[in-house]
C-alpha cells in the first residue's frame, strides 16, 4: 500500500484554500455540516474562516480498519436539527470510495436540505461522489493528522518498514505506545 502523509500544516493550509474558493465563488449556505469523524477537524476550521457558527455534526461509519470497509455506511448519528430549506456545506476529509458521502447526501435531501454544496480535503479518483470542491486528489491511502495512533495501532503488526512507507517516526511510536 502506498500512503499520503497529511500534517496539520497541511490541513490548516487545504482548509484556508477551499474557503478562499468558496468566498470567490460565491457559494451560498447557511449551515456546515460535517461527517464524523474525518470531517470534524475541517469542519471547524471552515467554520472559522467563513465565519459562520452554524455547525453541525453527523456520523457515518464505513471504515472498519485501514482500507477495509463495512458491506455498507451507517448514519449512527443523524441529524437531529431542522434542515428543511436550508443550504448545507457538507464537509468531510476524504471522497474515498464516495459511498459515506452518497448516504450523508440521501440523508440532507430527505431531511429537505435545499442544496448541498460537498467539500472534501482529498478525493480519490475512484469515487462515486464527485465533490463540488477538494483540494487534492490520489490513490494513495491518506493519513490524516487525527489518525495517526489508529494507523499506527493498524499497520505496525505488518513492521517497521511498513511504518516508515507510511511516514510515521519511531518518535511518534513511541509517543503513541502508551496509548495503543
Amino acid at each position: 500500500m502506498e500512503y499520503l502523509r497529511l500534517r496539520w500544516r497541511d490541513i490548516e493550509e487545504y482548509c484556508k484554500k477551499l474557503a478562499k474558493e468558496i468566498k470567490k465563488r460565491n457559494v451560498k449556505f447557511d449551515i456546515i455540516i460535517g461527517i464524523a469523524r474525518g470531517g470534524l477537524v475541517p469542519a471547524r476550521l471552515l467554520s472559522d474562516y467563513l465565519n459562520n457558527d452554524e455547525l453541525h455534526v453527523m456520523r457515518v461509519k464505513f471504515y472498519t480498519d485501514v482500507g477495509k470497509t463495512a458491506e455498507k455506511p451507517l448514519i449512527l448519528h443523524a441529524t437531529q436539527f431542522d434542515i428543511k430549506g436550508k443550504r448545507v456545506l457538507l464537509v468531510d476529509d476524504i471522497a474515498d470510495t464516495g459511498k459515506s458521502l452518497s448516504v450523508a447526501i440521501d440523508h440532507l435531501k430527505k431531511r429537505g436540505a435545499s442544496s448541498i454544496f460537498v467539500v472534501t480535503l482529498v478525493k480519490k479518483p475512484s469515487s462515486i461522489v464527485e465533490p463540488d470542491m477538494y483540494i487534492e486528489e490520489t490513490d494513495r491511502w491518506v493519513i490524516f493528522p487525527w489518525e495517526v495512533a489508529e494507523t499506527i495501532r493498524s499497520i505496525k503488526s505488518k513492521g517497521k518498514e511498513e511504518l516508515k512507507k507510511a511516514n510515521i517516526s519511531e518518535e511518534e511510536i513511541k509517543s503513541f505506545e502508551n496509548l495503543i
